[in-house]
């Protein structure tokens, strides 16, 4: 019979031991990492961004759909009403269709502003600042359109609110797209929300012009619902 030495002993039993620090060691940093934790990451809680993001992304895509069509479709329906007007036919549609559409974009707003009320909780304390930006210019939103629903003059009171928000939502998304603590993919969705809100500015104030500016804003409208999609989309699904 063959004795083993209290030595080789010993080593046949550290084997395991060495084995496995000497695998763990060979590990990328970013797998440790998420071995030690799976549901952090830079101090973010991964479960909670991805709850409220996703309700956020889904409240974007309600009133952006939902404005595209009101700067599509609304001064069709402007059109086709006042010709029904003129030809004595009436000309209610086109007002039961903006009703509609607004309270539409307000439910997205609502839900958007929920998700913001929750997540400036999940980010880090230096993005809270620019996350309060976006909840305030929401609320100015929400207020924008429920002001829009009054005859004649409502239409002015919602286009200065929307100004006012995009305005603060630029400041916002200008300070998230440096974020230090937020994942690259989620910078440069930020930085495309940026880009669409000067678009969105830029479409609000030429649609105060008569006639052309509604076209006009429309298409930056357009352009700025795709980019704005495809930011908080980003943001959103970013694990």
């Amino acid at each position: 019979m063959k004795v083993f030495s209290l030595h080789t002993f010993l080593v046949w039993n550290q084997l395991p031991v060495w084995s496995a620090g000497r695998i763990k060691n060979y590990l990328p940093m970013e797998t440790e990492k998420n071995f030690q934790n799976q549901n952090q990451l830079d101090g973010i809680d991964r479960n909670a961004w991805m709850t409220v993001t996703k309700q956020m992304y889904y409240g974007v895509l309600i009133y952006s759909i939902c404005g595209v069509l009101a700067n599509v479709v609304g001064p069709v329906n402007a059109v086709s009403s006042g010709i029904s007007m003129i030809s004595g036919n009436g000309g209610g549609g086109g007002g039961v269709f903006n009703i509609l559409i607004s309270l539409a974009i307000i439910a997205g707003y609502v839900m958007f502003f929920l998700g913001l009320k929750d997540f400036r909780n999940v980010v880090n304390i230096q993005d809270r600042d620019a996350v309060q930006k976006l909840f305030t210019a929401t609320i100015i939103s929400i207020v924008g359109y429920v002001l829009g629903l009054i005859p004649v003059i409502g239409w002015l009171l919602k286009g200065i609110c929307v100004i006012v928000s995009c305005i603060m939502m630029l400041i916002g998304y200008s300070s998230l797209r440096k974020s230090q603590s937020f994942p690259g993919l989620a910078c440069d969705g930020a930085s495309k929300l940026y880009t669409a809100m000067i678009l969105s500015i830029i479409g609000a104030v030429i649609g105060f012009i008569p006639l052309v500016g509604g076209v006009i804003g429309g298409i930056l409208g357009i352009i700025a619902f795709v980019m704005i999609i495809i930011g908080w989309k980003r943001i959103a699904f970013v694990y």
